[in-house]
């Protein structure tokens, strides 16, 4: 950031997008951005997952979880500012006798900061520091409201019911502390909370309502309406009052005016609720068409046009040297996630993507300026389910349940429960469209929902600003961590406790640049996952593994066809960095339309993997399924179909001399007929049809074939080993009634019951790889945090998630106590079914210890017909509730959740959005060397390059990717990677393409194209400056010019023309009758068998050589002269013609070649 006019306070600046997730951030930037595109959000320069329980609860409310942004303490979920009291045994004193609805006594709440009563922004305002509170919605709000008033049940006026009853629904109390706060600039709806009942309306708020009886028809309840005019109050203390966007900017014009209070709706202003002269109807996209309703209201400023209309007014007030506090609530988010209005969520996430555009713009001008992003709970569980067709969207299958089929009661049947998608305007409408990717990708897609409520949901605070404070922040942030470093920003001569849970341990300082990588990917997985195995593990005070990792970032996972990353597409992404379509498992199409390997982003036709191991390093994989999963398969095979199980473990067997191979697929790995170690049990043999036994030949290639982890505990530093641990996988993933059906467990299977978990793999996996003198790499998935959640079974995501976390624990300790020099580093590629974590308090009693006898179910995506309204069943610890009228007598249990620090947090159940994977809320995590490398938003194609730079210690070539046209491609005088690639149409085009002066790396790809080492020239730049560069000219009849520098030429297939100019270059023509001329340098000219007649020209002996390759031996060769010139061959094969040249050649003149 650029210093400008400097103020002596810090300014912090909250954002509170309420019920937002990183899939909503990314429904935005796929529909407006595309998803190459970044947000304002992508570009705040701290990503940390959130974490929001209560003191009571485990999801946050939008009161209570204010009032901790606010004063830093965790509350009970109903309190909005006050605490309750407590009788002698330390329970709360309720005097309700009706167990759903509490009556506590108030008792005073005192900050982080040691006041009673005051929260961060009153004492703001009472420190003299200029302030503001803005909110889309009314400005009672909690997001806004809670950081200027403290209503308790005292505050609940006698005789009132339903909503009125609870502190939060008491608008008009809010609002008038509100008002009189001292607050400088107030911006917001709910005018029908300024004004008593009857009193007609501001002529100035004309433009969207006119008579008292429209507002006495929102509200005359007291709760919601004062017995005094707020806007003659707000007048009487020096407040100008605005109505309007117009009127808002008219006041930033007059530089006298320094406090403002806006109210720019009756209500909200945005339509959640639509008011008709029959009754008030949900905003949900139905009815907002029917009625023609637009999603906000079309006077009103955007929360971004309001933010800046407050920081300028504040910039102008005396007070602002002092500092500055603004707190913007973004309301709608909430709403329309809660009323599942994918449309109205979309306008809501805009408006806050402007505002923190609006708040960097602050930020690049006051360098101390702090800003903060978080949310409470997520509401909704939004998730994009793509790829889709034109047609209107249909619905998503859901919490799958395979039980006894009827009738007849023989075999079984598969019970789904269809979750209907959003479109543009609601259930089966059409399609939202994102924005053109950099190759010109452009999905329709629909959007799912979990659920209607709030769940605690997979929730990622953002931070801009102050780094000092923010490097003290833990990677995984509590609720109360957004106030300690707001106040601490604010007042920089106080230092707040934390909240006493576990720490994280850093990092040992690493010793050198380069060093090993452990990639573990737990595929699948979300913040909501680990969220649910905290809870169950630890109690949401405690902290996993892998929230003990110092540096995080939002991973955006799409591919070059689909939003979604898939599990053998994005495993090729990781293991070369370049991106491709879903079905690739190495290979850049089908080989049946040409398709090749896969260039990876250093230039190799290698994966990472294959490269580090060339280097000299250990190289292993783990697998919790069977080990050809692509998660961790791809970094060492490359096949047309991820199906082809049986090629893929080949591969790992007899090309990748990997030092360790661990996981399951015994069946893959045994010829037909043979049942080898665990097939017995389960009455099956091998399905080879090669014959290969491939567990004799590892032993032959010098493994260790081990089946157990008692034997896995004997693994030696060095020794090679080839672990199988099961028949398919290690784990059994269906559903849970499935499971329950066959008598299996989430983990073991006949034949070996107890196998190892991945950690178990990853440590002896270390045993053997540490010793490496070269360093070593590892990549491990943990594919039942997949497999089980595509299944929709939520006790095994939970028991997978545990097990990818031990194995998170494994690889930190290894950085801790054994060598620094080592990255740890965690993403999934998409997140499976959606999982979101509920209970049903604060607005009904939690759930019971007990078994229940009926389905609890949650509404999702309603219509606003309520006959066509969805519930969508909710998973307990064995799944879904069956009844009889299926066969299936069965009860619901809930998960129990271990106790937060302030006791016993209740019961949960799960839900799920979908069984497919969905581009989701991937949060990427680091830990040890170079993990400070990682931003706060990243592309797939980054785990690689961090990956990369770790095991090498270089820089990536810069990418110049082409697509499907004809095209001049040029580079930079840096190095740069061109490849000329297939684009969504597999017709390459003829390309023009000129590296510039770095050293290049240049694929041609198909078409007749015209490769340049340097610049776009036809000049041999003899005597410029050029890269040492490596051309391929792919298919198609190229003309490749080397330029300046000692460049390395292969023409590939077709009838090229090659020039080495300049420089000392080797000059390989390929398959084709190929024309190759040399330069100034001396050049090397490849001679190859069954690759084609080469004519080389400007050869001279004694200065250029010959290089023989492969097995091509000079012993082989005999030469002839003719009118052409010399024409050398092997056997009756012509291999190339020397044109013009008629010296004798002499051994002298040849060189072997790789």
């Amino acid at each position: 950031m650029t210093t400008g006019n400097a103020s002596q306070g810090n300014h912090v600046i909250f954002i509170h997008p309420d019920g937002t997730s990183p899939a909503t951030f990314a429904f935005a930037r796929i529909v407006d951005q595309g998803p190459d595109g970044r947000l304002n959000w992508d570009k705040l320069e701290e990503a940390r997952v959130y974490l929001g329980h209560m003191e009571d609860q485990l999801t946050g409310t939008s009161n209570a979880g204010a009032v901790t942004h606010a004063t830093g303490v965790k509350i009970y979920a109903e309190s909005f500012g006050l605490d309750r009291a407590v009788d002698a045994n330390g329970n709360p004193i309720d005097l309700n006798p009706d167990p759903a609805i509490a009556r506590y006594i108030d008792a005073p709440l005192t900050s982080l900061s040691g006041k009673e009563n005051q929260t961060i922004m009153q004492e703001a305002v009472a420190a003299g520091k200029a302030t503001a509170l803005i909110n889309s919605g009314v400005i009672a709000e909690p997001g806004t409201g809670a950081f200027a008033a403290q209503v308790g049940y005292e505050d609940v006026p006698a005789g009132v019911t339903g909503f009125d009853v609870f502190p939060r629904a008491q608008f008009a109390e809010i609002t008038r502390q509100v008002v009189e706060s001292g607050i400088d600039v107030i911006l917001g709806g709910g005018l029908v909370n300024y004004l008593p009942v009857g009193t007609q309306p501001p002529a100035g708020a004309s433009a969207y309502v006119q008579t008292a009886a429209q507002l006495d028809a929102i509200s005359t309840s007291v709760s919601q309406r004062p017995t005094i005019n707020l806007i003659e109050r707000a007048e009487q203390l020096g407040y100008t009052v605005v109505y309007t966007k117009e009127q808002l900017q008219q006041v930033v014009a007059n530089g006298n005016v320094t406090k403002v209070l806006g109210i720019f709706a009756a209500e909200d202003t945005f339509n959640d609720n639509v008011r008709t002269a029959t009754g008030n109807l949900s905003g949900v996209e139905e009815n907002l068409t029917a009625t023609n309703s637009p999603s906000y209201v079309p006077s009103a400023p955007t929360v971004g046009e309001m933010l800046a209309a407050a920081q300028t007014i504040m910039e102008r007030n005396p007070k602002f040297h002092t500092g500055s506090l603004t707190v913007l609530e973004e309301e709608g988010t909430d709403n329309f996630g809660n009323t599942n209005n994918a449309a109205g969520m979309l306008d809501a996430v805009r408006r806050t993507d402007e505002a923190i555009g609006v708040a960097l713009e602050f930020a690049n001008k006051y360098e101390n300026t702090l800003i903060v992003t978080a949310a409470d709970s997520e509401a909704g569980g939004l998730q994009i389910r793509d790829p889709l067709g034109p047609e209107n969207v249909g619905t998503t299958n859901t919490n799958p349940s395979t039980v006894p089929a009827t009738p007849p009661a023989t075999g079984t049947q598969t019970l789904n429960f269809a979750n209907p998608l959003d479109g543009q305007t609601g259930r089966a409408s059409a399609p939202f469209m994102g924005a053109p990717a950099d190759n010109g990708l452009v999905t329709n897609f629909g959007v799912t929902w979990a659920g209607t409520p709030d769940f605690a949901g997979n929730i990622v605070a953002r931070f801009h600003g102050s780094s000092e404070l923010l490097a003290e922040l833990p990677t995984t942030v509590d609720n109360t961590d957004i106030y300690r470093v707001m106040y601490e920003a604010l007042f920089p001569d106080v230092e707040l406790s934390d909240r006493p849970v576990p720490q994280e341990a850093p990092a040992p300082t690493p010793t050198q640049s380069t060093g090993n990588v452990i990639f573990i990917h737990p595929d699948g997985h979300s913040p909501a996952m680990f969220g649910a195995a905290r809870f169950a593990s630890e109690g949401p005070d405690g902290r996993l593994n892998w929230d003990m990792m110092s540096h995080s970032g939002v991973y955006l996972g799409h591919l070059t066809d689909q939003l979604t990353g898939s599990s053998d597409g994005t495993g090729v992404v990781h293991a070369h960095g370049v991106k491709n379509s879903g079905d690739s498992y190495g290979f850049d199409a089908p080989i049946a339309e040409g398709g090749e390997a896969v260039i990876s982003a250093s230039g190799k036709r290698q994966s990472l993997m294959e490269e580090a191991r060339d280097a000299g390093k250990a190289v292993a994989i783990i697998n919790s399924g069977q080990m050809g999963e692509p998660g961790s398969g791809a970094f060492l095979a490359d096949v047309d179909d991820r199906g082809n199980v049986e090629e893929i473990i080949r591969q790992f067997v007899e090309e990748s001399d990997a030092q360790v191979i661990m996981g399951g697929g015994e069946r893959w790995m045994l010829p037909a007929g043979e049942a080898g170690r665990f097939g017995g049990a389960l009455g099956q043999t091998g399905v080879r049809t090669d014959g290969k036994n491939l567990i004799e030949i590892a032993q032959q290639r010098g493994y260790r074939v081990i089946y157990t982890r008692e034997e896995l505990a004997t693994v030696q530093p060095g020794e090679k080993i080839l672990g199988v641990f099961a028949w398919t996988d290690t784990y059994n993933s269906t559903n849970e009634e499935n499971l329950e059906r066959q008598g299996l467990p989430l983990y073991g299977q006949p034949g070996n019951p107890n196998p190892p978990t991945v950690a178990e793999m990853l440590q002896a996996t270390l045993t053997s790889v540490s010793s490496d003198p070269d360093g070593f790499f590892v990549a491990l998935e943990e594919e039942g945090t997949d497999n089980f959640s595509n299944s929709n079974n939520a006790a095994g995501a939970i028991e997978a998630t545990l097990r990818a976390d031990a194995a998170i624990g494994v690889a930190m300790d290894f950085v801790r106590e054994v060598d620094p020099n080592t990255l740890v580093l965690t993403a999934a590629d998409s997140e499976a079914g959606g999982l979101q974590v509920w209970q049903p308090t604060p607005f009904a009693q939690g759930f019971p210890s007990t078994p229940l006898t009926t389905q609890p179910t949650i509404g999702v995506n309603p219509n606003g017909v309520s006959a066509q309204n969805a519930n969508n069943p909710l998973d307990g610890t064995t799944g879904r509730l069956i009844d009889g009228a299926t066969g299936t007598d069965s009860t619901w249990t809930a998960f129990p959740s271990q106790p937060s620090l302030d006791g016993p947090m209740g019961n949960f159940g799960v839900a799920w959005a979908g069984t497919p994977d969905f581009p989701g809320n991937i949060v990427a995590k680091a830990y040890g060397l170079n993990a400070d490398l990682l931003p706060s938003t990243l592309d797939n194609t980054f785990i690689y390059e961090i990956m990369y730079k770790t095991l090498f210690g270089e820089e990536l070539p810069n990418q110049v990717l082409g697509t499907v046209e004809n095209q001049t491609l040029t580079g930079t005088a840096e190095n740069d990677l061109f490849i000329a690639r297939r684009g969504v149409d597999p017709t390459s085009g003829n390309n023009v393409i000129a590296g510039l002066s770095g050293d290049d790396i240049i694929y041609g790809g198909d078409g007749n194209d015209v490769l340049r080492g340097d610049f776009n020239t036809s000049s041999a730049q003899i005597r410029q400056t050029g890269g040492d560069d490596i051309i391929y000219g792919g298919s198609g009849n190229d003309r490749i010019g080397g330029k300046s520098g000692n460049d390395q030429l292969f023409g590939e297939e077709g009838d090229d023309r090659i020039w080495g100019d300049s420089g000392d270059d080797l000059i390989h023509g390929g398959l084709g009758n190929d024309t190759l001329i040399g330069g100034a340098g001396r050049d090397t000219f490849a001679l190859a068998l069954g690759e084609g007649v080469d004519t080389i020209q400007g050869f001279r002996v004694g200065q250029d050589q010959l290089g023989l390759k492969g097995s091509l031996t000079f012993g082989q060769l005999s030469f002839t002269q003719n009118s052409r010139g010399t024409v050398i061959s092997a056997g009756s094969e012509v291999l190339a013609v020397l044109s013009g040249q008629t010296s004798t050649l002499t051994v002298s003149n040849f060189v072997a070649i790789a």
